[in-house]
């Protein structure tokens, strides 16, 4: 029977790794942990009939897959803060709706005359980001300092005071003057507060791509929340006329490029998650022109866990409607599903690399095209 059991551990543990699509040693507890789970299947029965069977013995999730978890749950969680009607409502104070929507039917009369016919939302959502980027917000590469005035650099993070606490800020950057003798620092706490960001106005990707969600909901458009696991993040919105997600980028003032970060940026991407209140998924397909190569990078989590918590969130988010509005869902789905199989369509026009930061900062980043 001794043998039997390390016969069976042994296929156990080669049929872990490849669900786990990568090389994995199992720790001394994992071992003894599936040598169990072996015992349990071939011991004799019980004399005792009135005993009951032991549950099974599971492996803990992974490390990697808890990482997982918990970050999609948690992007899945932040998606409430943007249907809050007093955060609508600042939002629509501070946008030119009015201006925007001039400009949205000027765009639109113009693509009807050149038979490209652009529908309102889609008009309306180009003035928009060109607004947000080249009006509204500012980009953050470093600051003055508070001193001198002189140059600063990074020098690292620093937990947040009680204060930016209340605006959500999880970490603050510490920048410290570069002119001798002087010492000066400036604390750049990263909020995630869309309220405080609506006061400083500021920040990188995460701050844009967090505030521009909200502005989006305001003008009442569908959003979604877009991250990559290369460090980026950007937005979506629905296209009623299209009858498809559009890719929009507020760093850049890019609107339906999605090849814009494989192809202009010169970025190998892995994962891309599309998150709003209707659900969660995977639209990484969507953003490749080489799905093969983009294949071969994902080996965070297997994929059939992957796709077990997105629609999970999905039906978490999705409970509450009415059968017809989740029949109306699940056939968008449908059609997004089959475009994500088909992938992006290629475009001859050739995109650029990455505008936001600074040149140094895009080239440490690998970003610069």
């Amino acid at each position: 029977m001794d043998e039997i059991v390390e016969r069976l551990s042994a296929i156990a543990i080669l049929h872990y790794e490849r669900r786990s699509h990568q090389t994995h040693v199992p720790t001394q507890e994992e071992v003894l942990c599936i040598q169990e789970i072996a015992t349990q299947v071939f011991r004799p029965p019980t004399s005792d009939a009135s005993s009951q069977p032991e549950p099974p013995l599971l492996l803990a999730p992974s490390a990697a897959f808890r990482e997982f978890e918990e970050l999609v749950w948690g992007l899945n969680r932040n998606m409430d803060v943007y249907e809050k009607h007093d955060l609508l409502d600042k939002a629509m104070d501070e946008i030119p709706i009015q201006e925007l929507h001039e400009k949205a039917e000027q765009l639109s009369a113009q693509s009807h005359k050149n038979h490209s016919s652009l529908a309102f939302e889609d008009a309306l959502a180009e003035p928009l980001v060109q607004w947000f980027k080249h009006t509204y917000m500012r980009w953050i590469n470093s600051f003055p300092c508070p001193i001198c005035s002189g140059p600063t650099t990074v020098i690292g993070a620093t937990p947040p005071t009680p204060e930016e606490r209340v605006g959500r800020a999880n970490r603050v950057e510490l920048h410290k003057c570069q002119t001798p003798n002087c010492g000066g620092l400036h604390r750049f706490p990263r909020y995630n507060d869309p309220a405080m960001l609506m006061k400083t106005r500021e920040g990188r990707c995460g701050e844009w791509a967090n505030l521009f969600t909200l502005f989006l909901r305001a003008v009442g458009l569908r959003a979604r929340y877009i991250w990559n696991r290369e460090d980026h993040v950007w937005n979506e919105y629905f296209s009623p006329t299209e009858q498809r997600w559009v890719h929009i980028d507020s760093c850049e003032a890019a609107r339906d490029k999605p090849t814009l970060y494989e192809r202009g940026w010169g970025k190998k991407m892995s994962y891309i998650f599309a998150f709003s209140v209707e659900g969660a998924l995977d639209v990484s397909r969507g953003y490749t022109l080489n799905w093969p190569a983009m294949e071969e990078r994902r080996n965070w989590v297997p994929i059939d866990e992957l796709q077990r918590v997105m629609q999970s969130i999905t039906s978490t988010r999705r409970a509450s409607l009415s059968s017809n509005q989740r029949a109306h869902l699940e056939a968008e789905d449908r059609v997004e599903n089959a475009r994500l199989q088909r992938g992006p369509d290629w475009t001859p026009s050739p995109e650029q690399g990455r505008q936001s930061g600074s040149t140094e900062w895009t080239h440490r980043r690998g970003e610069a095209g």
